[in-house]
Formats: C-alpha cells, structure tokens, sequence
C-alpha cells in the first residue's frame, strides 16, 4: 500500500480521536462543575469521625490565613487540621466553594503549602516527606480536599462516598 492509501485513513482517525478526547474533557470539566447536595457539616463530620488526629490539631482562623493565605469568610465552610508539632506533616484541609471560580485559588494555596513543608523535610524527614508524596488533592463537587495522611487514601474514598 502506498503512503497516499493510508494519508486518508489516518487523517480520519485523528479526527475521531481528536473528537473523543475532546468529549471526554468537556464531560470531564462539567462532571467536576456539579455542586455537591452534601451539607459542609456533614461532609466535615465524616471525614473527622474517620480521621486518626493524635498528630494534629484544629486550626483556627488565624492559622489557617497564616498557613494558606486564605480568608475563611470567603467560602461556604473551611475545616482545617494541622500538625500538633513542627516536626509532623499530617494535615487536612477541606474547603466548600462559594464559587467555582475560588477552585484556582485554594488549589494554588495548597501547592504553595505543600512546596513549603516539603522544602522544610527535605534531606531529614523521610516519613514526612512519604507522606508529603503520596498527599491527595480532590476537587469534586465545589469542594476541595487536601489530606497529607498515612490513611489519606481511605480518606479520599470517605469523602468521595459522602459527596
């Protein structure tokens, strides 16, 4: 067969594979644009009623502004658990939307915190840093969730069953 021969095909299968791809994140953006019906508190108490917190601590809203630069009175609801000693790592931040174009700026403060508590474990902190790597990240139904945890995949599955 000739190159001429498969030139046709070829173009055909890219249009169609360029056409799925693209069906699949449109599908994907507005699967992840749905609000969830599941209130702040009870999305909160089923993520702390299976949540190990003996390394860490509620934040308040100070703390929470210090670590993550955000402003509580902005969102719908923030839940913020941070490491009892600076030498822990484990935290969850959960943060309900009030808007969906509020997504940028939380997942921006996340990175940021991670990159810092990654900097500061870096070369000593070898199970901090395990479990700095394995963090989960989660935006789904105007919510946000940030789990640095041993559990934090049976965390994530928590919080995915209760949206």
């Amino acid at each position: 067969m000739s190159w001429r021969s498969w030139k046709l095909p070829l173009i055909e299968i890219s249009k169609w594979a360029l056409l799925l791809a693209l069906l699949l994140f449109l599908a994907g953006q507005m699967g992840q644009g749905k609000q969830s019906a599941t209130s702040f508190e009870d999305m909160s108490a089923a993520l702390t009623a299976n949540l190990d917190q003996t390394q860490m601590q509620p934040a308040d809203n100070q703390m929470l502004r210090r670590l993550y630069g955000l402003d509580p009175s902005s969102y719908e609801g923030i839940l913020l658990y941070y490491p009892t000693t600076n030498m822990g790592a484990e935290e969850l931040l959960l943060v309900k939307l009030a808007d969906p174009a509020q997504a940028q700026t939380v997942e921006a403060a996340i990175q940021a915190r991670l990159r810092a508590q990654k900097t500061s474990f870096d070369g000593y902190g070898i199970e901090q840093m395990a479990l700095l790597e394995d963090c989960v990240i989660e935006l789904r139904g105007g919510y946000v969730l940030f789990l640095v945890h041993p559990q934090a995949d049976a965390l994530r599955q928590v919080f995915l069953d209760t949206l």
